[in-house]
């Protein structure tokens, strides 16, 4: 509608009091991740792993003398710290406008902070999924290699040890089937002992449905046909290997979950094309550094309405408060992530690659 200079010189335009984010898509490894972060201590994290079994033990009878010999059979993963920084900057002159006594719909500092966390989420969702090559922290990619694009993980060289190998599976001709799938999961796994496999599984939107789709055709075509419906929900606060009814969550989202052999399969926007991942997250830890410089901050979004709003986690972030720069009239602060992504069990993770359809 075209309105008179007399109304639009007098009246007020309505701004809504937040920010509707056009950016981000799902995040669901990041978000679990860091929902329950561990404190570093000391200069590196180790985690002692055994490689082999004694072989001094014998059979006997009577005073047969047996083996005494002392035998080394463990050896150390080590893992570093690693830091991911986004500045925040404001201009002196805008936040006063902004600011009080003045008609604000949002709260600038807020949205430029929201804007910053959202940044860092989103970089370390694609990290987590990563080799962990440069300075970028470690991610699924490394930690399932079985050798193809990583020579090592840990500081252990993975030809001199396979145990510390994931296990990758390609897909033959790009055909996704449950027999596959089932296949993957027993190959990372201990039978029978819950604990030693995996607990979920991270896939494509288009994986995802494909896999939906094999699914619903298995159970249309029993006896007692039963319906996928009004699927379970996974967040970044379900416990390990749990789902919940959409209803538990109280409003919040979550991300769709079907269940295969007990275990979660969700979609993650930012799992690598054609790859499904069976990871065990009873080995899987983020820990963070805490600097004592530096201020903890939630992680919690205030003023946008985006995928990471109803993520409420404890703090991974820190930030270094805001410092004027001598010669600008404005504010630079930054935050700040510390720390690492670590497995201490490296062979209960496996992948498949390449997937492409269903047969």
């Amino acid at each position: 509608m075209k309105f008179s200079e007399r109304v639009t010189e007098f009246t007020y335009n309505e701004i809504l009091p937040n920010v509707v984010d056009l950016v981000n898509n799902s995040n669901i490894l990041t978000s679990r991740v860091t929902s329950n972060p561990k404190n570093w201590k000391g200069k590196t994290i180790s985690q002692p792993v055994r490689v082999a079994n004694s072989t001094t033990g014998t059979a006997f009878d009577g005073l047969d003398e047996f083996d005494t010999s002392m035998t080394n059979n463990v050896r150390s993963l080590t893992w570093y710290v690693k830091g991911y920084v986004q500045p925040i900057v404001m201009s002196s002159v805008e936040k006063a406008i902004n600011g009080a006594g003045n008609k604000k719909a949002v709260d600038l500092l807020a949205a430029q902070i929201d804007e910053a966390k959202d940044s860092v989420i989103d970089s370390l969702g694609d990290q987590f999924y990563g080799y962990g090559v440069g300075k970028n922290l470690e991610g699924l990619g490394l930690i399932t290699d079985n050798g193809t694009a990583t020579s090592s993980y840990g500081g252990v060289s993975r030809a001199s040890l396979p145990l510390i190998n994931g296990d990758t599976t390609a897909a033959t001709g790009g055909t996704l089937t449950l027999d596959l799938v089932s296949a993957e999961f027993d190959n990372v796994s201990a039978a029978g002992i819950s604990k030693d496999a995996p607990t979920i599984a991270y896939t494509t939107k288009a994986v995802w449905s494909m896999f939906e789709k094999l699914m619903n055709s298995k159970l249309t075509a029993s006896y007692n046909p039963v319906s996928i419906s009004g699927y379970n929900r996974v967040t970044g606060k379900t416990p390990v290997g749990v789902s919940v009814p959409a209803s538990s969550l109280k409003g919040a989202f979550g991300a769709d979950s079907i269940t295969y052999r007990g275990k979660n399969v969700v979609a993650d926007d930012k799992c690598p094309s054609g790859v499904f991942h069976w990871i065990n997250e009873n080995y899987l830890d983020f820990y963070r550094l805490i600097d004592p410089d530096l201020k903890q901050i939630s992680s919690k979004i205030e003023v946008t309405e985006n995928p990471n709003k109803e993520d409420q986690k404890p703090s991974f972030l820190q930030m270094r408060d805001f410092l004027s720069p001598v010669n600008q009239l404005g504010e630079v602060a930054a935050l700040v992530v510390l720390g690492n992504l670590i497995h201490r069990n490296p062979r209960r993770n496996g992948k498949l690659t390449g997937i492409t359809k269903i047969a």
